[in-house]
């Protein structure tokens, strides 16, 4: 009865001390599950570092290492040519769309957008700027006045880059992309205006429009959260 006794209160003890171990083993389970559920397959963004727009896109999962990312932003400001390094800065108004396939190669995130990636990027802006911007800032007092400047991109980039998991569902991602954009610019009466101050090469060249090829680098920088 002794020794039954003994045997007893031995098993309780072992028992009281692999209490926190088994706490512990159930904690870092509940962990690794979260870390898998917090991986999803959309992710929406805001890109901080587009300069002279405000930037959101919503990428999501189309197989297991391709995605699709759709992006739009609101455009308030322009750039001319300078006599600095720097560009003239002017007020317009406008829209930017892209859109991008991307290859992840990472085997250990299969069907969720995280690891290194690469793929197109293509875009389309329009822009339209204020009233005068050429006679304000470059044209004669004593001219005609010139018509309002419009302009329509077309851009095609190949990107490179990652997205990692902050935490909790955050994410981040950076990436940066090289290839070429082509602007057609209108405005009434412009004449060399238009290739005077719009950046980029002049394919063509008339006196109410002009068609430009311009290098397209971007770095790119976003915080997201994934769902």
């Amino acid at each position: 009865m002794r020794k039954s006794k003994y045997v007893f209160g031995i098993t309780w003890l072992v028992l009281l001390l692999a209490l926190p171990f088994t706490q512990a083993f159930a904690q870092d389970a509940s962990d690794t599950t979260y870390t898998t559920d917090i991986a999803q397959q959309r992710i929406i963004k805001l890109h901080p570092l587009q300069i002279g727009e405000v930037y959101f896109s919503y990428e999501k999962m189309r197989t297991e290492r391709i995605s699709n990312e759709f992006g739009i932003s609101y455009v308030y400001r322009g750039y001319f040519k300078s006599d600095d390094f720097l560009p003239d800065d002017v007020k317009a108004g406008g829209v930017h769309m892209r859109m991008s396939q991307r290859y992840y190669t990472s085997k250990k995130h299969d069907g969720v957008p995280l690891g290194f990636f690469h793929g197109p990027l293509f875009g389309y802006r329009f822009m339209v700027f204020e009233e005068g911007v050429f006679n304000t800032a470059f044209e004669d007092p004593g001219s005609s006045t010139v018509g309002r400047l419009y302009q329509n991109s077309l851009e095609l980039n190949y990107q490179l880059g990652s997205q990692f998991m902050l935490g909790k569902g955050f994410t981040m991602e950076v990436s940066a992309a090289l290839g070429a954009r082509l602007k057609v610019a209108m405005a009434k009466g412009a004449d060399d205006l238009l290739t005077e101050n719009i950046i980029g090469h002049a394919l063509v060249a008339e006196r109410n429009s002009a068609i430009f090829i311009v290098p397209s680098p971007q770095l790119n920088i976003s915080a997201g959260y994934s769902f």
